[in-house]
């Protein structure tokens, strides 16, 4: 990336108004404020974090990804591997869901785009870092994985999951016109009580603990989703809903399971990227 390229990234997508990321007062009262909400209930949201006319660039490099992104239609369990011969019908551990939706992966985004050049700014990396109380975080070599999109479409869904990892970042870069929305019950379940009536109370949607906060696209969204059940909701409308997810880690060099690859992209490996076209940047020779 140029100097310049390095220059205007803080000014260019990120919204300096709101958010006076090189005001120490200014930067240490957000911090607090995701620390805060993280602590209450496994999620913050920061509104606006990125510019209107960015947001439309970005969803804009996704939306012309779509033909090459890999289609998913699957039906999962929230819980991982096969559930145990003595768990009864009805259990949320035997319970599947829809997950269906289009995935965009790292090798397919212009390492000079606008969603890669925000992902590698090491600014936000130390952000998030701050944010999420970490002294220190790494943006994931993966391949594949470590800066990727998801495109849902009319019917799609992410359905009910816990996750693996500590910490999930997205970016929200369109909304659905109806539906699409992020659902969760923060941390429902914990070390020695998996709370299996409470998530299945959850899954059937009359837990009291449920809640669908409201985003917009620019929100940056920071979420601990171990021990908090949560899904997107089916997406109605031609609208689609496209959202970036950035991956971080406490150790360098990281990389995730090749069966993860593979269950997300169809495939465990980059794609090798012909030549730079004269006035464009190299793509992948197919997806």
């Amino acid at each position: 990336m140029t100097a310049v390229a390095i220059a205007n990234i803080f000014a260019d997508p990120v919204d300096g108004t709101r958010y006076r990321l090189d005001d120490p007062a200014v930067r240490a009262a957000l911090v607090a404020e995701a620390r805060r909400q993280l602590a209450h209930d496994g999620c913050a949201i920061l509104p606006s974090f990125v510019t209107p006319k960015a947001v439309a660039r970005m969803a804009g490099e996704v939306m012309d990804l779509l033909p090459h992104a890999h289609r998913r239609d699957l039906l999962l369990r929230a819980y991982p591997g096969e559930p145990d011969e003595s768990v009864p019908a009805g259990d949320p551990r035997r319970r599947a869901t829809p997950f269906a939706m289009n995935s965009v992966a790292t090798d397919q985004f212009d390492p000079d785009g606008p969603v890669m050049r925000l992902y590698i700014w090491d600014g936000l990396t130390r952000l998030v870092a701050d944010m999420l109380d970490e002294p220190l975080l790494y943006r994931v070599a993966d391949p594949l994985m470590s800066c990727n999109a998801t495109i849902l479409g009319d019917g799609d869904q992410h359905g009910w999951h816990f996750d693996s990892n500590d910490f999930v970042i997205s970016l929200l870069l369109q909304a659905a016109e109806a539906g699409g929305r992020f659902e969760f019950a923060p941390a429902i379940r914990g070390p020695g009580d998996e709370n299996l009536v409470g998530v299945a109370a959850a899954m059937d949607g009359t837990s009291p603990l449920l809640r669908q906060p409201p985003m917009a696209p620019g929100a940056l969204i920071l979420f601990r989703g171990r021990n908090s059940l949560h899904r997107v909701t089916p997406v109605l409308g031609a609208r689609k809903r496209i959202i970036a997810l950035f991956s971080y880690d406490r150790r360098p060099d990281m990389h995730f399971a090749e069966r993860s690859r593979i269950n997300v992209f169809g495939r465990s490996q980059p794609i090798p990227r012909q030549p730079a076209r004269p006035g464009g940047a190299a793509m992948p020779s197919s997806a």
